[in-house]
C-alpha cells in the first residue's frame, strides 16, 4: 500500500486489490491488476485503475506516475 496527495491537497491510499492472475493465458492488456484508491481525509467515493502495462506493483511506480494513475481511475 503507498500514500499520496492529489493536486487538490487530499491525501489517498493506493493499494493491488486484484492481482490479474486468474489465468495464465489471458492477455496482459486484458486483465491486468487493479488498484484501488481510498480517500484519507474525507468521505468519498473509492476509485480504481489497472496498473499501467509492464508494471507489476504499484512499489514499481514513481510519485508522478502515480498520481497520474490517480487522475485516470473511475468510481465504479
Amino acid at each position: 500500500m503507498r500514500e499520496l496527495v492529489d493536486s487538490a491537497g487530499i491525501r489517498w491510499s493506493a493499494e493491488v486489490i486484484s492481482h490479474g492472475r486468474t489465468s495464465g493465458y489471458l492477455n496482459p492488456k486484458v486483465h491486468r491488476p487493479v488498484v484501488q484508491f481510498t480517500c484519507l481525509d474525507e468521505p468519498r467515493p473509492r476509485k480504481y485503475a489497472s496498473l499501467p502495462i509492464g508494471r507489476g506493483s504499484l512499489e514499481e511506480l514513481g510519485e508522478e506516475e502515480l498520481g497520474d494513475l490517480l487522475n485516470k481511475s473511475q468510481v465504479h
